[in-house]
């Protein structure tokens, strides 16, 4: 995502918020396969069947489907009795860790093994996607009247900056499914005990940490992601990068060492080394998650 030239330069006393860092993500992706759940009502297929194309074009094939153990693609995966019932299609759903999903698609894809029919991808995959001529653009399914019916589903419906972040040189290239945002999680009990207030600065967010952090019992003011990777601490990072004015180019030129940048990854660094867990280190968001409902954190920053 471009930013303003602007925005790039240096401002030392420029107040960072928490607000501008705020960033929508699309979703990625173990390895075992799901059954099918119960069987659909009939009823349940009305909505569906009231779309005027043939949902029984490609009945008897069998496709899989790659997704993330996440409880946005639970919800997905709760519709394959409807799906199955009305398309005639067999369908089954591989769970596969955020950490691996990447490696499993783009062997799958290059090596034209066709494992998967679909799987969960974030847009930032897309560019090298198209580049390799791993998948084609969705525009002329969408257009074809054998397939869509622009009555029951209009594309433009989606949020423009979920279509446009799937979208490249103006063709969908994937179906947004998933919109997250980075939030500020704290626990209330202990920023009350402790007179504090969420944080709208960067350097008030560091202040609650410190003032929570008390590592002899094992409590910590506050966690990111720190596992390295895309989706890993290269997801979290950004968002910090943006809260502090920063992008990646200025005009054509990438500026990832840019004051701004330097800054912003310092003030990450920084953050975790002093009022993180130790293990930081090694957590995507479901460790983050799980240390929070533990009690051993005051506050994290994820989606």
């Amino acid at each position: 995502m471009g930013h303003s030239s602007n925005r790039d330069r240096f401002d030392p006393n420029r107040r960072e918020t928490l607000a501008r860092g705020a960033a929508l993500g699309g979703a990625v992706a173990a390895a075992q396969l799901l059954p099918a759940p119960a069987h659909a009502q009939a009823g349940d297929l009305a909505a569906y069947q009231s779309a005027k194309i043939d949902w029984k074009q490609v009945a008897g094939e069998s496709i899989t489907v790659a997704v993330i153990p996440a409880s946005y693609f639970d919800n997905l995966i709760s519709l394959q009795p409807q799906f199955e019932a009305l398309t005639g299609i067999k369908l089954r759903f591989e769970k596969v860790p955020p950490g691996q999903i990447r490696q499993k698609a783009m062997l799958d894809l290059s090596s034209k093994t066709a494992t998967y029919a679909t799987h969960a991808a974030d847009p930032m995959y897309y560019p090298l996607y198209v580049a390799n001529k791993w998948v084609e653009p969705l525009d002329r399914y969408l257009s074809d009247a054998r397939l869509t019916d622009p009555a029951w589903f209009n594309y433009n419906d989606i949020l423009k900056a979920w279509r446009d972040a799937v979208s490249i040189d103006g063709k969908p290239y994937g179906m947004p499914f998933d919109g997250e945002v980075t939030v500020q999680v704290y626990r209330k009990d202990l920023y009350d005990a402790k007179g504090l207030k969420p944080a709208t600065t960067y350097d008030e967010l560091l202040a609650n940490a410190k003032a929570l952090t008390d590592p002899a019992n094992r409590m910590y003011g506050l966690a990111m992601r720190g596992f390295a990777g895309a989706g890993q601490n290269m997801y979290i990072y950004p968002s910090i990068l943006r809260g502090f004015g920063g992008g990646w180019f200025e005009g054509n030129n990438l500026v990832v060492n840019s004051p701004i940048a330097v800054r912003a990854l310092e003030w990450y660094v920084d953050a975790l080394n002093r009022y993180a867990p130790p293990a930081v280190r090694n957590w995507n968001w479901p460790d983050i998650a799980d240390a929070f409902s533990q009690g051993t954190l005051g506050c994290y920053l994820d989606a």
